[in-house]
């Protein structure tokens, strides 16, 4: 039988996620990018993290997030 999951602890798992895939960047943009993966929209979303952060950065923190 599967294991069973309340909703609040698959929100802690990617909060997580989110929390050591932004480590490296400063305060200020950590808030902002936290902020855009917690109410992700799609490609919109990626375009305004890539404006942020740059290509390969936004690209690393996306790979981050999809493992």
């Amino acid at each position: 039988m599967g294991e069973v999951l309340k909703a609040k602890d698959l929100f802690k798992g990617r909060r997580r996620m989110i929390d050591e895939a932004v480590q490296d960047l400063s305060p200020g943009v950590r808030d902002a990018v936290r902020q855009m993966l917690r109410s992700w929209e799609g490609e919109a979303s990626e375009k305004r993290l890539s404006q942020l952060l740059g290509d390969d950065e936004a690209k690393r923190i996306l790979k981050k997030m999809k493992r």
